[in-house]
Parts: structure tokens; C-alpha cells; sequence
């Protein structure tokens, strides 16, 4: 089986994993809460918390789970990758926090993108429970009734351990528990399957019943095509009902090639007459990708492998393909292929044989190769490709056709090498090794981290980050420490201010003569310089009649506006949305050179601009606040702050909640993060594009040149 857990931050995925792992002996020491033994960065160990997703190899019975532990709540854009790549998911819910905005992100993706989901109830052992309004929480937020294949023993500080309502037999079959005090959890069960399928349905209430094995493969069916939510109830702290949660995922979660199977069958079942699809070899997704000193490791979760005549499925080939580009590229051997456990690295059982569903690390795949994408063999690529369309067209999303999620990025921040002291230099200054060395080790990490940009400021020439909020651009700066040995600083983004002109005005002359003995310079142009509407830039047109100045210093005299007014006007920005109109000159006989009439073109523009005085313009984004209907009045108050206006207000067409448009300075746009993060607990997002320049306010500029 190839689960991920997913959930809010801190309810327990982790601490779940890890008792698994100890249960079936993979681990042999206890875990210890805040200390996993899963995390592979100093900085996950540290924070007490994952920063990205780590996978486990978890024997059971006679299955193997492959368990996706996320840090969904925080790092979204890690999680979602392993998600993707999963065939089902264990939704963990606190049941001393209930449903929060992390669990209904997550299980709004699963439903989405087609991942059978099981709830998984966690600290069932908290003080003061009350698990019926728990329940009801979750069937009214994530509208739909979650179906308990269990009945805890006790609650809080009671809480014992959990009868589930199927068990396995010697032979490894699934049968009802026979126990007494479970029959109305198996009525209420029964009903649920009954619910999912009219055959079924009839039967139901023809008998009042159904038999065990109705019962078994209507779960099995139902959980198969979502109409069920199987519920279960655990607590990590005191290693209660893990091992149950295990027997759920092998008994009721369907294995990879049946959902293979399901998927091919069902495209080609809505696909208007197109036959259903077919494997066309080896295929597998890309969940993952850390770089170390070592080279690039990349987590390949398998979705299909060619099979012999005898059923074996075959082993990695040695030639592959990325579906999006049609690159192809060398595999390398599988014995250096390995499983992971956590931050180890274990050899494959057998590395002959690569099975659907399996995990697998590859080192040192092309830098071409990036998290998300499908590779494939090349006799396979055009299969795969209509295999992939079909799917997406109808709506039949499996880890070879799930689109990528795109993750709001809403912080960003220059980033500088310290001043030492000692020689090194800061990134602001001249190119150093030491700036060498931090660009290599932001564009490895921006490898690993989908949600990171790293950009050069065009404007001032620094190095710019781009990432999902503030914290994880800290957190971006305390990993070029640990791993690096890179101590930056960050710093306010550089907001590219401009000026134009405030008023029209007449005849300014630009005068530029100069005699040093010899041949001397000399030009002299008159200008009209006037506003023009906002975003058309600089126009230049030229009334020159009868020769005043010929062609060639007519084109001199523009490029010596246009220089001015790039370089800045009387307050040190660009000048912009300006016409400057040349409608007269003068020129000498020997003395008029192209750099004299450059030269009397900027100074006419710095004339003009001196009487027709400036305004500061400042840059405008365009914001999409995607929040839940409670947050409307805490994101108003946050635009009207930042001196912004909200423009409109819509229910969000592609989930729950709110889409608010607004329209705020750039220079607001980090502190917008910063109380978005605050006034919704971390979950509010939102996107920005550029949308427009508009005048500062008076009673502002003095405040911004002072800064």
C-alpha cells in the first residue's frame, strides 16, 4: 500500500509513523515526542516539526506500506508533491483540536485530485474529550459522515484501546469481530456500505442485513470510489490503535495495481468510445529531490514496470524519459537505487524487480529532472502521454495525471553574505567566492524546495527570495547555516519607485556648449515635456521643420532625454508616463557633435523637470486573498492599513471559503504576509502580481525619501 499522512501542524502524522515503524521492529527504540528519528535536517530537529516529507518502509502481515510522513500544515508545496504521488491518505485529526484549516486543505486536495482517504483520530488519551462532538465536527466541516471501523475503549485519560469491527483470520482474510458490544457500530457500518451501491441497497432492505462478505467488499468498493470515509482511533503517546490503523490500510485501502487497474478501465470507460488505456512499461513520479554534498537524490514513487511472461515485474531500466520535455537520460544501475527510512538509506530487497507502489531514491538524475514530473521509457512516451490526457479529461486523476499544485508565494526578501570582518564580502558589493558558493547553495536548495525562487533584482542587482511566508525564508537563511556554513542577512525587497511630471510646461530650453581650444561642443534644443496616462512610459516625438537640427542629432537629442529620465528625476527615481515633445534648436557649423546635443537633451529634461516639479509614484500589486468566509473582516482591516482598497469579494469557485481582490502598494506586501499568517493561524493565502503605479500620498513621501 502507498499512503501519505497528511493533517494540520503538530497533530500527530509523525509520532504516528514512527509506532508504526516500532511496532513491526523496523525501529527498535522507543520514540520519543519532539525527537523523531525521521527527521534529516538539523533544522527539523530543532523546530520540533518536519519541514519536508520523509518516507518509511512499514512491513504488515504479508503487505508493505509505503508511508509518506508530510509537513502539511507548514510546507504545503513539499507535502503536496508526496501526496500526489500517492494512491491514499490518512487524514489525522487531533481530537483535542478537532478539525482545523490544515485538515480541510488537505482533504479538500484528496478529494480533489481523486485519493482514497481513511481519518485517522489522534490523541485519543487528551483530558477532557468529548469524541461525539468531534465526530460531528468532522462530518459538518468536511461534509461528509466519517463511517468508525472501531469502538474505542474509553476516551481521555480512559482511553484503553480500540475493537475494531473486522479482523483478520489465520489465513489472512478479513472477518467480522464476533465480540459483544459491537453490534451497533456494525449496523451503523452496515448501513453506510448499503448506502453506496443499489444492489446492495436492495438486499438491505429486503433482509435487514447483510452478510459479512457484502459487507467486506462494499467497504472495500466504497472507500475504492470515495463514498466512504472510514474512521479510526489512535493515540501515539501510548501506542493504542496503531497497529489496528496498519490492519485498515492493508485490509480496506486498495493496493497499487488495483487502482492502476481502476484508473485505465474508468478513463477509457468516460473517454467517448477511446479504449481504455494501457501500461505502456515503466513509469513513475517524481515525489521528491534533496541535493547534498553528494549529489542530487531523487524519490521516485513507481506507478507501473513491464512484467515478464511469468508476472515478475521487471527491474528499472536503464534508459528513461520526462514526459513534460521529452528529455531523455541515462538511469543508473539499480543496485545503486535504494528504499529510505527516514533520513537512511537501505538497499532494495531485490533491486531486480521495481513493483507499482514502491518508493524508490535515485541518485544523481539530471538537474533536468524536477519534483512532479512523470519519467517514463522512451518506447513508452506517447502512450503515456495519451494515457495522461485521458485521465485528465476525465477527471480519473491518479499519480501519473495529477497536476502539479501551485503554492502561493507571500514573502520575499533580498539575501546578503554577512560582513565578517575577516575579507568576505556581501552579495550588495563586488562578486566574491563567497557569493559564488551562496548562489550554488540557494539553486540547490531551490531544487529541493518548490516553494523557493531565487531571482536577481533587476533593478538593483541583489539576489531576490521568493517563498510561501516569512518564516520559511528564515528558515531558508538558518539552512544555508547549518548546511552551508553561509551566515546571510535579509532584507526589505527593493520596491522600484518612479517619478513623472506634475504639470505640463513650455519652451524649456536645453543649452550645452563647451571650448577647449580646438573644436569646441555645441547644441541647444527646446523642449515641451506634459503627463500622459499611467503605464505608457516615455514618448518622444520630435516637430523639428526646416532643418533647425538635422536627423542624426534629432535621434542624439532623444537619447539624452531618454538617458535622463532613466537615471532619475529631482527626487532619485526614473521618471516615467511622460511626452517630451523637441519643437526647436540651434546648431554651429564645425562645433555640433552627437554628444553635444545628448548632452543638451538631458539638460533640458532636468530644466523641465525642475519647473514642472515631480510626484512620487509608487508600484501597485493586484492581491488575491483566498481565506475562509470568517476572515473577510480581518483582511478588509489589513488592506485598509497598508493604505489599499479591496475591490471585490467572491465565494471561491475551486474550494470553501472567500476570494477578496484587492489592490496594495508593493511596499506593503511583506507586513501583508506577516498579519495574514497572524489573523488566520497560518492558513490564509494569497498571490500578488503588479498591477499598476499610482501616486504616493503627500503626507507619505517625506516619510519614504527619509527611509
Amino acid at each position: 500500500r502507498n499512503v501519505a499522512l497528511v493533517g494540520h501542524s503538530h497533530a500527530g502524522k509523525t509520532a504516528l509513523t514512527e509506532w508504526m515503524l516500532f511496532d513491526e521492529k523496523v525501529i527498535t527504540k522507543k520514540p520519543v515526542n519532539g525527537a523523531s528519528s525521521l527527521d534529516s535536517d538539523p533544522v527539523e530537529s530543532a523546530r520540533h516539526s518536519s519541514v519536508f516529507s520523509h518516507y518509511a518502509r512499514v512491513p504488515h502481515r504479508d503487505s508493505l506500506i509505503e508511508v509518506a510522513d508530510t509537513p502539511w500544515g507548514d510546507f504545503p508545496a513539499d507535502a503536496s508533491a508526496s501526496l500526489d504521488g500517492a494512491d491514499s491518505a490518512v487524514l489525522v485529526i487531533s481530537a483535542a483540536d478537532g478539525v482545523q484549516s490544515g485538515a480541510v486543505h488537505a482533504y479538500e486536495h484528496c478529494r480533489e485530485a481523486g485519493i482514497k482517504t481513511i481519518v485517522a483520530l489522534s490523541k485519543m488519551d487528551r483530558p477532557f474529550l468529548k469524541v461525539d462532538e468531534v465526530l460531528s465536527d468532522i462530518e459538518s466541516t468536511l461534509g461528509v459522515k466519517p463511517i468508525p471501523l472501531q469502538v474505542p475503549k474509553g476516551a481521555s485519560e480512559d482511553f484503553k484501546s480500540v475493537d475494531p469491527l473486522l479482523v483478520f483470520d489465520a489465513a489472512g482474510n478479513l472477518k467480522k469481530n464476533e465480540q459483544d458490544g459491537l453490534e451497533q457500530a456494525w449496523a451503523e457500518m452496515e448501513e453506510a456500505v448499503a448506502l453506496t451501491d443499489d444492489d446492495l441497497l436492495v438486499d438491505y432492505l429486503e433482509n435487514s442485513h447483510l452478510t459479512t462478505d457484502q459487507v467486506i467488499k462494499g467497504l472495500r468498493s466504497g472507500v475504492l470510489n470515495g463514498k466512504i470515509l472510514p474512521l479510526v482511533y489512535t493515540s501515539a503517546e501510548r501506542n493504542l490503535g496503531v497497529l489496528e490503523l496498519m490492519d485498515v490500510i492493508v485490509g480496506v485501502m486498495p493496493d497499487p495495481v488495483e487502482l492502476r487497474q481502476q484508473a485505465l478501465q474508468a478513463a477509457g470507460k468516460n473517454g467517448n468510445g477511446q479504449e481504455p488505456g494501457v501500461e505502456g512499461g515503466f513509469a513513475a513520479r517524481v515525489v521528491h529531490t534533496s541535493v547534498d554534498s553528494f549529489g542530487s537524490l531523487s524519490v521516485l514513487r513507481v506507478i507501473s514496470n513491464s512484467q515478464a511472461s511469468d508476472g515478475s515485474f521487471s527491474s528499472l531500466p536503464q534508459e528513461g524519459v520526462i514526459v513534460r520535455t521529452g528529455q531523455k537520460f541515462k538511469l543508473p544501475s539499480a543496485t545503486t537505487t535504494v528504499g529510505l527510512q527516514g533520513k537512511e538509506r537501505l538497499p532494495l530487497e531485490d533491486p531486480n524487480h521495481v513493483v507499482p507502489g514502491d518508493v524508490i531514491a535515485v541518485p544523481k538524475l539530471p538537474e533536468s529532472v524536477h519534483t512532479n514530473d512523470i519519467i517514463t521509457v522512451p518506447d513508452a512516451l506517447e502512450k503515456e502521454k495519451s494515457e495522461i490526457s485521458l485521465e485528465q479529461d476525465n477527471h480519473v486523476l491518479t499519480p501519473l495525471s495529477r497536476p502539479a499544485e501551485d503554492v502561493p508565494l507571500m514573502a520575499s526578501a533580498t539575501v546578503s553574505l554577512q560582513e565578517t570582518g575577516k575579507g568576505k564580502k556581501s552579495s550588495k558589493g563586488k562578486s566574491s567566492a563567497g557569493d559564488d558558493k551562496l548562489g550554488v547553495a540557494l539553486e540547490a536548495m531551490a531544487r529541493e524546495d518548490l516553494a523557493l525562487r531565487v531571482e536577481r533584482d533587476q533593478g538593483s542587482g541583489l539576489l531576490l527570495l521568493r517563498g510561501m511566508s516569512t518564516e520559511h525564508l528564515q528558515l531558508v537563511a538558518t539552512r544555508l547555516s547549518h548546511r552551508y556554513g553561509l551566515e546571510v542577512e535579509l532584507g526589505a525587497p527593493p520596491v522600484q519607485y518612479r517619478e513623472t511630471l506634475s504639470k505640463k510646461v513650455h519652451n524649456i530650453e536645453g543649452k550645452h556648449k563647451k571650448q577647449t581650444g580646438g573644436s569646441g561642443q555645441f547644441g541647444i534644443c527646446y523642449i515641451s515635456m506634459e503627463p500622459i496616462e499611467e503605464g505608457q512610459g516615455v514618448e518622444f516625438i520630435s516637430q523639428i521643420k526646416g532643418g533647425a537640427i538635422p536627423k542624426p542629432f534629432v535621434a542624439s537629442v532623444e537619447k539624452g532625454v531618454r538617458e535622463q529620465l532613466q537615471s532619475g528625476g529631482p527626487l532619485g527615481y526614473p521618471v516615467t508616463d511622460v511626452r517630451v515633445t523637441l519643437t526647436d534648436g540651434k546648431t554651429h557649423s564645425t562645433d555640433s557633435k552627437d554628444i553635444a546635443f545628448q548632452m543638451a537633451g538631458k539638460n533640458a529634461v532636468k530644466a523641465a523637470l525642475e519647473k514642472g516639479k515631480s510626484s512620487l509614484l509608487q508600484p501597485m500589486e493586484r492581491v488575491l486573498f483566498m481565506v475562509e468566509d470568517s476572515l473577510q473582516g480581518d483582511v478588509n482591516s489589513i488592506v485598509s492599513r497598508q493604505d489599499g482598497y479591496v475591490t471585490s469579494s467572491n465565494p471561491n469557485e475551486e474550494g470553501p471559503g472567500l476570494v477578496i481582490e484587492a489592490t496594495i502598494p508593493t511596499s506593503a506586501i511583506s507586513e501583508v504576509s506577516t498579519n495574514l499568517r497572524v489573523a488566520s493561524a497560518g492558513e490564509g493565502q494569497f498571490t500578488s502580481e503588479f498591477s499598476h503605479y499610482q501616486p504616493v500620498p503627500e503626507n507619505k513621501v517625506e516619510q519614504l525619501l527619509e527611509e
